[in-house]
């Protein structure tokens, strides 16, 4: 290794001098006295701001030395300017040490390499007691497996904490440092028991085929319904199937707009043919099956066997190398909407109903329950064998689809009046 020897009592650089990383300490303050002018009984050599005992027989490599490193020669401290370091506050220790590398550009030189920036934390004594002063601490106390105080937190503030740990703010501080001490056990005992918890579970996704185009289907079950994008409506040819009375705004990590419905497509999965319907939404995910498909047709999901079986016919979920980096972007698609079952069926801005027009329905997508009970609002509509009213709106938009009056009825009585469930119930 090479390592620099910079006497800033006389100024002078020696090096690089070429060394072995076997060489013992003692052999190299004996080529320091040699070479250099070194005096162990008037001179100490420092490393890293340590003084290194000239008497020790380590090696160079047992030391923590490395190639280009810097080594000072400096002269003695007595005892008492010893014993003031010793009884410094942390503050001034660390301010200190900032003077330090002002005077010392060999030293500060040595250290930008480490610590990027120092320069300018050199010049801003504030900013560089925060970024570097828990550093400069620890090496102080012992290194860095080494605390004074359990909490490992600056001695002055240790001492404040203690000298009056019944005052409400310092009560507080305490309890914040024992609340982190339990989550930094917790933090190791997971890395040590339990690694696996840090690292990414990919998405469940399957190979399926919409008219004979293959595609990777995401599978969740915290998604209400089946959703398409409007580009893959494109690419398989179903975008001219879209029923866009069912129209609408989906909520829910995000927003997405809802285009309409395709209410049935043949979706292959493996040698099996299933009927699927989709809410079509502008959203960088091709397909997602969701739990309405996935309850319709029984489907289990098996994480143990890693597969999607549905009617006895399994699929295997695709492993992370075969799901694109992409498909990861897009998540999560928006899985919720506001429907006109709970809104007056008025036009707005921010509605995801309809403006009342013939033939419109509101949009159909997926609800957090079975649909709200009614309000108290007055709409004339049909009055059912128990008392309870639907509105004549809704049901006039059902009617539009082509069912009877009684049909629709029946239909959002089943459905408490969700309308959209009730459209989905008339097309079975």
């Amino acid at each position: 290794m090479d390592l620099t020897i910079s006497n800033e009592l006389t100024g002078e650089i020696y090096g690089p001098i070429e060394v072995s990383e076997d060489m013992a300490l003692t052999d190299l303050i004996a080529l320091l006295q040699a070479d250099c002018g070194f005096d162990k009984t008037k001179h100490d050599l420092y490393y890293n701001m340590d003084i290194l005992d000239s008497n020790r027989t380590q090696s160079l490599k047992e030391l923590g030395l490395k190639t280009d490193d810097l080594l000072l020669i400096r002269g003695k401290i007595s005892n008492s300017i010893q014993t003031d370091a010793a009884t410094l506050s942390d503050e001034a220790f660390i301010e200190q040490f900032r003077q330090e590398l002002l005077n010392n550009q060999m030293l500060r030189s040595q250290l930008i390499l480490q610590i990027p920036g120092l320069n300018d934390l050199v010049n801003d004594p504030l900013l560089f007691r925060e970024r570097l002063g828990p550093l400069i601490l620890q090496r102080r106390y012992g290194g860095y497996n080494t605390a004074m105080n359990p909490f490992g937190i600056p001695q002055d503030e240790y001492t404040r904490l203690m000298a009056n740990p019944d005052d409400p703010d310092n009560k507080k501080r305490i309890a914040e440092l024992l609340d982190q001490q339990a989550i930094d056990e917790q933090l190791r005992n997971a890395i040590e028991y339990t690694p696996e918890m840090f690292t990414q579970v990919p998405m469940l996704y399957i190979n399926i085929e919409i008219n004979n185009y293959p595609v990777k289907a995401f599978v969740d079950t915290g998604a209400q319904t089946t959703i398409m994008s409007t580009r893959l409506a494109k690419k398989t040819g179903l975008s001219r199937m879209i029923d866009k009375r069912f129209i609408g705004e989906a909520r829910g990590v995000g927003t997405g707009k809802i285009i309409g419905r395709i209410h049935q497509a043949q979706v292959k999965i493996e040698t099996q043919y299933i009927p699927c319907s989709f809410t079509v939404l502008d959203t960088d995910i091709d397909v997602l099956i969701g739990l309405d498909m996935l309850k319709r047709h029984l489907a289990c999901v098996d994480l143990k066997e890693n597969v999607l079986r549905i009617a006895e016919v399994e699929t295997s979920f695709l492993s992370e190398a075969e799901i694109p980096k992409s498909f990861q972007e897009g998540l999560p698609a928006p899985t919720s909407v506001t429907t006109s079952s709970d809104k007056p069926l008025t036009p707005t801005k921010t509605s995801s109903t309809l403006p009342p027009q013939p033939g419109a329905v509101p949009a159909l997508a997926p609800r957090t329950g079975m649909g709200p009970t009614p309000t108290g609002r007055s709409t004339a509509g049909a009055t059912t064998a128990t008392g309870r009213t639907f509105p004549e709106q809704t049901i006039k938009q059902l009617m539009d689809l082509g069912f009877p009056r009684d049909a629709v009825v029946k239909a959002l009585k089943q459905t408490n009046g969700n309308a959209e469930f009730a459209a989905s119930l008339l097309f079975q």
